[in-house]
């Protein structure tokens, strides 16, 4: 099973609409996960029409789509569980981690408190922090696409292909900068 994952679209604020390099690159696949900052319905709309999408709200999704969406869902793809959440946390609570690396001692907490609000998840998806990332923590694959909207430069999705083994991989959209 191939499954297309898509965060932080950002449409039409950052992003008039969806690229059709991201169009012809998940066009195939059995599923989409969407991990919020949609912004706009008409990208669910889009996505649908290429396969199944599941979606949660994210911090900047406005309320007529943050009030149609949960903000997490545990879902069952391929036989295996994937927790879906924008990932966004109180902002007292983000502020000890958002702008750390992935590995550093401080995304410990969010790590955690991922797994604690998505129990039973084998593979957690998420967005919000605008960088991609495939690692694992506690027995957990965790997965951020990245922005599809592009951020720092850069603007990407992944592809997670679930079968007898479990591999994701990010991948890169349109011409991307160097800082």
């Amino acid at each position: 099973m191939r499954i297309a994952l898509i965060s932080d679209t950002h449409i039409p604020t950052n992003l008039d609409q969806l690229s059709d390099e991201l169009l012809s690159k998940i066009d195939g696949v059995d599923a989409i996960l969407h991990a919020g900052d949609i912004v706009s319905n008409n990208v669910l709309k889009t996505l649908a029409a290429i396969a199944p999408t599941t979606a949660v709200a994210g911090n900047m999704d406005p309320p007529e789509i943050a009030d149609k969406l949960s903000d997490r869902e545990l879902i069952r793809l391929g036989g295996r569980t994937i927790g879906l959440k924008h990932g966004h946390q109180p902002h007292e609570v983000q502020s000890h981690y958002i702008d750390r690396p992935y590995d550093s001692p401080e995304m410990e907490l969010f790590f955690q408190l991922m797994a604690s609000q998505l129990p039973d998840a084998e593979i957690i998806v998420f967005g919000h922090f605008h960088r991609p990332v495939i690692t694992h923590w506690n027995g957990i694959l965790f997965i951020n696409p990245g922005a599809v909207a592009p951020s720092h430069g850069k603007s990407s999705f992944a592809l997670l292909e679930l079968g007898e083994t479990v591999s994701a991989r990010i991948i890169p959209l349109g011409k991307q900068q160097t800082n």
